[in-house]
């Protein structure tokens, strides 16, 4: 049995506050304003060539407005934070000063397309091996103010929702995300969210939740090293397993030391990225049916994806104290 060290000592003697520099702040300034051009996703051009559907060559009536019309509405709503009635007023205000004349679908309209809509996520293009980092958080929903449960009872609703991210650590654009209950575990959804991610992985890191067989084998069969700290009492596995090596390295060196030479801190980069989501969007969903909000949340992660790609900030540490 190989168990793991307790090497934590006096952390908070040992740990250090590092103070950071942004070293592009023009280039960054710049993004932060191009997320308030409206040209910017409501393009005239691309609304044109896209506000309707291609012919099916299906019987029966086709839908008047395609699923990019409705997830560009979407997006809108999610960047600037309106009620569905107030988004149909400002999409047509913006067809008006656009000079278009297209239709633009009411408000019920919307939201019933939105049960089914198949939000498409931009990625760009990976010419190298990724650094994935996977994690997770919780969205509330409809939930019961702290009032009503002190005086009759929390109810059986959902109140919460989770969002599993993979998130480049080089680019920190969400290359897959998973909607689920809060009763899903985070390891029964790594697959799906290795699955979403095209191209090359050449190295995936989570927390110990993932410390699963089931994990190892989706790294190996995208040929990736899997960097996940074993759970406390961790015993060897068979002979040859990639994760005997892990508690090996973590006898002979620590647990800070294997997390410093793994790349494993990396994976703070998965909890940026949800502190960006909730940050931009807030903590709480609007949606009252699942369907619509697994729909809400991916609307969220394309707006997020796009404002990565404007301009992220490039950060050097300058000066530390204890």
């Amino acid at each position: 049995m190989s168990t793991l060290p307790d090497d934590s000592g006096n952390a908070l003697e040992q740990a250090k506050k590092l103070k950071w520099r942004v070293t592009n702040w023009s280039e960054y300034d710049r993004a932060l304003v191009q997320r308030g051009n409206l040209s910017l996703w409501f393009d005239a051009e691309y609304i044109e060539k896209n506000w309707t559907p291609e012919p099916n060559g299906k019987r029966g009536a086709q839908f008047k407005y395609s699923d990019v019309a409705i997830q560009m509405l979407l997006m809108l709503k999610a960047l600037f934070h309106l009620p569905y009635r107030t988004l149909e007023g400002f999409a047509r205000s913006l067809m008006h000063l656009m000079g278009l004349s297209l239709d633009v679908p009411d408000h019920t309209l919307i939201s019933r397309r939105s049960k089914k809509l198949r939000v498409v996520i931009p990625h760009h293009v990976k010419s190298e091996p990724q650094h994935i980092v996977v994690d997770s958080t919780g969205l509330k929903i409809y939930g019961e103010g702290e009032w009503k449960v002190r005086k009759h009872g929390a109810s059986k609703h959902r109140r919460w929702i989770k969002v599993h991210l993979a998130v480049d650590a080089k680019e920190k654009d969400i290359v897959g995300v998973e909607v689920t209950t809060e009763s899903w575990g985070d390891s029964e959804v790594f697959e799906a969210l290795i699955d979403q991610t095209e191209g090359d992985i050449d190295q995936i890191d989570a927390d110990g939740a993932y410390d699963t067989r089931g994990a190892y084998e989706v790294a190996a069969r995208r040929g990736a090293k899997l960097v996940v700290p074993p759970r406390a009492n961790a015993v060897k596995w068979e002979v040859g397993h990639p994760r005997n090596d892990v508690l090996d390295e973590i006898e002979e060196k620590g647990m800070a030391a294997w997390k410093s030479e793994s790349g494993y801190h990396q994976r703070s980069l998965s909890e940026n990225a949800m502190y960006r989501l909730k940050q931009l969007f807030g903590n709480q969903l609007a949606s009252r049916l699942f369907e619509t909000q697994v729909t809400e949340v991916h609307a969220r992660i394309a707006v997020m994806n796009i404002i990565t790609y404007l301009g992220m900030p490039k950060s050097v540490v300058v000066d530390s104290f204890a």
